[in-house]
């Protein structure tokens, strides 16, 4: 488990120095005993995110296929701090047992950017995942914080790791 913040020194034309924090970040590893295709398969099904997904997420497909493809997109609703969200998530990228990267094109976030690896090893599989998101703006931007986002992931990510681990 790692998240970090820090800043990026940039110079403009005017030579003048600025610092801007880049979008805020998760990152989670969880090794399973089994190969990577198995998890992979497994977790490119639809049915099964909802099945390893934290029931107080409250996740309902909305509009889905059964697996997962490049330009799939997933439509979906969430409870999420005492509000029903809906979200459209599209998926960007995705390599057999070993990648699958979706963006957040309709939400609350400004921007969410969920990168899935698959890697093996000795003891089976590695799976990590990569979230980078940008807090909305207005008044639902007020009442979050990168790390109520945070711990809201860490929460989720747990519960998969256990629900999969049964």
């Amino acid at each position: 488990l790692f998240t970090a913040e820090y800043y990026i020194c940039l110079r403009s034309e005017s030579s003048d120095l600025h610092f801007e924090k880049p979008m805020p970040d998760f990152q989670h590893e969880t090794e399973f005993a089994c190969s990577a295709s198995g998890l992979f398969t497994f977790l490119t099904q639809t049915k099964n995110i909802k099945e390893v997904s934290d029931p107080n997420l409250g996740l309902q497909f909305l509009s889905a296929p059964d697996a997962l493809s490049v330009g799939t997109e997933l439509e979906f609703k969430i409870v999420s701090f005492g509000q029903i969200i809906e979200i459209t998530h599209k998926i960007i990228e995705l390599e057999s047992s070993s990648l699958v990267i979706e963006d957040q094109i309709k939400g609350p976030m400004k921007s969410w950017m969920h990168r899935h690896t698959y890697t093996e090893n000795e003891g089976g599989v590695v799976k990590g995942d990569h979230v980078e998101f940008e807090l909305p703006g207005g008044l639902m931007g007020f009442f979050l914080s990168e790390d109520k986002i945070i711990d809201q992931l860490e929460e989720g990510f747990f519960y998969r790791e256990r629900k999969i681990k049964e």
